[in-house]
């Protein structure tokens, strides 16, 4: 009959706290998807390409898994205190009624207990489902079809989402009702106090009266950060980063601060010609920020670290796709005869498309002065051009890098035009007195200054003549990944090439593609692999574009999944504590609502009056976030440039803002019927 009460309770608790309740819910789906990261495709099969990398990503598992127990531990902590300060007129009856002491400590518990339990029968198989689809999905886009997908339960993911979650839900219970088990009745009867003002100290009270000062002051600390944050993050000092981290959070915290004195003023100019509700819902919201100016802060700051979560995962997620760079699938290194026996056996001839010889190398005149001048000769007409551009540390580098490279590689222009046929590209047309530069995918950060410098087709010298760049630069890869990689090169006509290395130099590299039809069969990275396992028979010495495809896949999970998750958290814990804080500060306010209702205000005007209490408190917290998260992307961008949002990738960011803005609004729904519910307790009319 105890057990039949205590489930009775417990499902009145869960539906008087759904925002708390779906809290947990979400807190474990996040932590088996996490946990559960090893027994995913992708990094079943990066075991097998980045093993030590892989086990490195593991061991910060734990971290992250402690890391998010301390945060929930005290989301948990906060919500059930408010949740039994809610329940305390109800523990007095029963003790009244002669329940003990020790067995409304243990009711509160098995409550606890229980609801834990239904939380997690509702989370784990959501938790299944969202792994399997999320493993799926990554399977296909990645290039190992449904057939490379194998159902996976993580059995220790699971056990310790499930040991987790209890554990710290009963810690964090136990301290609580411990206490309030301890209570005499006549305590727990009482009914709450409303919270008084505080008063100020002379200081404060001082600042208040300009009328904004704090908020000003503020602001100026936010702006510092601001600025030093775009101009010097991109250095990765780690003191500039403290000093950006300390001036941020002070500014935060001081911006709340002076709010409450911002809306007093407002409130104060604007209550002569206002209506209804209008001073009663703006001295409710200026309380709430006059004494909660501590949490909205910390609730900002972390709804700002989810958002630079969020942008940063899916930025790496989408400048790190796992067929970005992919011009061939093979690059042998070696005697033609041995590679092209290879390729043409009967184990191996099916599986292959076409392999040609990668033509490149470079001259170097014996005499060491006329190699000086030659290289001197080489790069001018193209470093003066470099130097009509704006000053810049890209340019610098690019300066730099050009005057050491005084061997330049040249490639000929069919073996280029092979691979960009290969990859469906446009062929390279060459006048007999025109050349192309490559640079490999490394350099990027060079780009744009050398695109700008080419369109004006500048001139290079080659032995004793002088040839135009075309103002195409050229990045596709000329092998399978790292089997040379040159950071600037000439893709010059074959009659040069040949003038040049052609009779000084026997062909090195080779490059082979697999057959279409066998990708679309298996799926690029299972054909890969297949292929691969057969070429290790021969033991040919080459290089797999799966080996790059792995540490790309790797940098997008080590990015994206920890960032993604950490930003789930953050946002949980900030939007439930923000929704709590209001509700406990509305509850302690209530009396003020009854007698607003005996003045003559309908229920229907209190919840409205509520609800835009809701949407300012909401919006203040959710706007700083908002204006400090630009300047936080922006120098994240700027700190590491390889992390772009491009604009063809722009629907999927637009789909992360929309689920970031679903999210938000369906947290301010449920504390909006919370709270109507609480109002109409108050007082009921007709």
């Amino acid at each position: 009959m105890f057990f039949d009460f205590i489930k009775r309770n417990s499902r009145k608790v869960r539906k008087e706290n759904g925002v708390y309740f779906a809290s947990l819910v979400i807190s474990i789906v996040a932590f088996y998807v996490i946990l559960s990261l090893g027994e995913q495709d992708i990094i079943v099969y990066l075991k097998t390409v980045e093993s030590d990398a892989v086990e490195r990503l593991l061991l910060m598992i734990p971290i992250l898994y402690a890391v998010s127990l301390f945060f929930v531990f005290f989301l948990v902590y906060f919500a059930n205190r408010y949740q039994l300060q809610q329940r305390s007129h109800e523990f007095g009856m029963y003790l009244m009624m002669g329940m003990k002491q020790s067995k409304l400590f243990v009711m509160i518990m098995g409550e606890t207990l229980w609801n834990g339990l239904v939380a997690l029968c509702i989370g784990v198989p959501i938790s299944l489902f969202l792994t399997e689809l999320i493993s799926l999905a990554t399977s296909r886009l990645i290039g190992m079809g449904i057939i490379g997908h194998e159902f996976r339960i993580s059995w220790v993911g699971l056990g310790l989402t499930v040991f987790g979650f209890i554990v710290v839900q009963l810690l964090a219970v136990f301290i609580l009702s411990f206490r309030m088990s301890g209570k005499e009745p006549i305590d727990l009867l009482k009914d709450q106090k409303e919270k008084s003002q505080r008063v100020l100290s002379p200081v404060w009270s001082m600042v208040g009266i300009l009328s904004g000062a704090v908020l000003l002051l503020g602001a100026i600390f936010l702006c510092v950060a601001y600025g030093l944050a775009v101009l010097y993050l991109r250095s990765l000092d780690y003191r500039i980063f403290a000093l950006i981290l300390i001036i941020g959070i002070c500014g935060t915290f001081i911006l709340f601060r002076g709010l409450g004195s911002l809306i007093g003023a407002w409130v104060k100019r604007k209550s002569s010609s206002s209506t209804g509700l209008f001073v009663f819902t703006a001295r409710q919201l200026q309380e709430n920020v006059l004494h909660q100016w501590g949490s909205l802060a910390i609730s900002s700051l972390l709804i700002l670290m989810a958002m630079v979560c969020f942008a940063f995962g899916t930025s790496t997620a989408l400048n790190n796709s796992a067929t970005s760079s992919r011009t061939v699938d093979f690059t042998f290194k070696g005697s033609e005869e041995e590679i092209v026996s290879a390729l043409t056996s009967d184990k191996l001839a099916p599986y292959v498309n076409s392999y040609n010889v990668m033509e490149l190398g470079n001259f170097s005149p014996i005499d060491s002065e006329t190699s000086e001048n030659t290289a001197a000769r080489t790069w001018s007409g193209l470093e003066e051009a470099i130097s009509k551009e704006e000053n810049s540390e890209e340019k610098e580098n690019l300066l730099r890098n050009l005057s050491m490279n005084d061997s330049p590689y040249y490639i000929s222009l069919s073996s280029y035009n092979t691979i960009l046929t290969s990859i469906n590209k446009a062929p390279i047309i060459l006048e007999d007195d025109e050349v192309a530069m490559y640079s490999d995918e490394e350099y990027s950060y060079s780009y744009d200054i050398l695109r700008t410098a080419l369109q004006n087709n500048p001139t290079i010298g080659i032995g004793e003549k002088q040839y135009e760049l075309m103002s195409t630069l050229y990045t596709s890869n000329v092998v399978a990944d790292r089997a040379i990689t040159l950071s600037y090169a000439l893709i010059v006509p074959d009659a040069i090439y040949d003038s040049f290395i052609g009779r000084s130099q026997d062909p090195w590299l080779w490059n082979m593609t697999l057959n279409a039809e066998f990708i679309e069969e298996k799926g690029l990275m299972q054909a890969m692999y297949e292929v691969e396992q057969l070429m290790n028979t021969f033991g040919l010495d080459f290089e797999s574009y799966l080996s790059s495809m792995g540490r790309q896949l790797f940098y997008t999970v080590a990015g994206s999944y920890t960032t993604f998750y950490l930003g789930i958290m953050f946002l949980i814990i900030a939007n439930t504590v923000l929704g709590i804080n209001f509700l406990m500060q509305q509850r302690s306010t209530r009396h003020r609502y009854s007698t607003v209702a005996m003045l003559g205000a309908s229920i229907e005007s209190l919840c409205s009056s509520a609800r835009k209490q809701i949407w300012l408190y909401f919006g203040l917290v959710i706007s700083v976030s908002l204006v400090s998260s630009v300047f936080g992307i922006w120098s994240l961008l700027t700190a590491f440039p390889s992390t772009t949002l491009s604009i063809e990738n722009s629907m999927v960011v637009a789909i992360i803002l929309i689920v970031f803005i679903v999210f938000e609004l369906c947290y301010i729904w449920m504390i909006q019927r919370k709270s109507d519910e609480e109002i109409k307790k108050f007082k009921e009319i007709e």
